[in-house]
């Protein structure tokens, strides 16, 4: 088991967005604003977020989301240890497909990038997407769901064993 249990990573991150769903109502330009945001924006050659520098609609509903999924998140994680397990294993795959997606698409459809439009003339339909604040997102979230998934396979496995040796002294009993 890991200094750091599967669960408590869970309700860490599920803390996160309930913060970050306050800040995107209150004040997104603390959000956009951050060093990293600026630093891995810069890096990677993304522009940066300059729509969020007043709450707005869309950063408000951005905050609904981010908290419906911190609440959402902090519910199962406080389930039964065998069916939070289930839920969890084939729930963080998911995630982690369509996080490394989202970044892929924005590092990879950038305005200079491997498949971006090469100017700013042409305006695609993920254009608005395509800034540091989503890209360091994904990124963080990336990074820290995967130590979840490992986590949660080394968790798994021990459950198993436990549920092995119960099933044994439960025989042996007989």
């Amino acid at each position: 088991m890991g200094i750091i249990s599967v669960f408590t990573l869970i309700r860490t991150i599920s803390l996160f967005h309930i913060t970050a769903a306050y800040f995107f109502l209150t004040a997104p330009r603390i959000l956009a604003d951050q060093n990293v945001v600026f630093i891995l924006g810069e890096s990677m050659r993304i522009n940066h977020a300059t729509s969020l520098y007043k709450p707005s609609e869309a950063s408000a509903f951005i905050a609904i989301l981010l908290a419906f999924i911190g609440v959402a998140d902090l519910t199962a994680a406080s389930m039964h240890e065998e069916a939070a397990l289930y839920y969890w294993t084939s729930n963080v795959p998911v995630r982690l497909a369509f996080l490394f997606g989202l970044s892929g698409y924005v590092y990879l459809f950038k305005e200079d990038g491997a498949f971006g439009s090469g100017s700013a003339a042409s305006a695609g339909i993920g254009e608005p997407l395509q800034n540091s604040l989503v890209f360091t997102f994904g990124f963080f979230e990336i990074a820290m769901w995967f130590w979840i998934f490992t986590s949660l396979r080394e968790e798994r496995r021990q459950f198993a064993l436990r549920k092995a040796e119960q099933m044994q002294a439960n025989e042996d009993r007989l």
